[in-house]
């Protein structure tokens, strides 16, 4: 079983601000893997990953439209 975080969690473990997470969901970059039936995001270790690639690309000057392309084409 998936261990899960939620989004404060997630945002400490990876330094990444709860309020760029939710701007990625927003976006559709980055949906949490579940939702509680409150809504509460949650993120499991393979969101993990997508996000390095997020934070790589942004690194090399990509925009966040051109990072949504990309990913969606993987």
């Amino acid at each position: 079983m998936d261990q899960f975080y939620k989004v404060g969690e997630f945002a400490e473990l990876t330094g990444v601000s709860i309020r760029t997470l939710h701007h990625y969901d927003r976006l559709g970059l980055l949906r949490p893997a579940a939702r509680s039936e409150a809504g509460y995001r949650f993120y499991a270790a393979a969101d993990l990953l997508h996000l390095q690639q997020i934070l790589t690309l942004r690194y090399l000057g990509f925009s966040l439209p051109s990072i949504c392309s990309i990913c969606s084409r993987s």
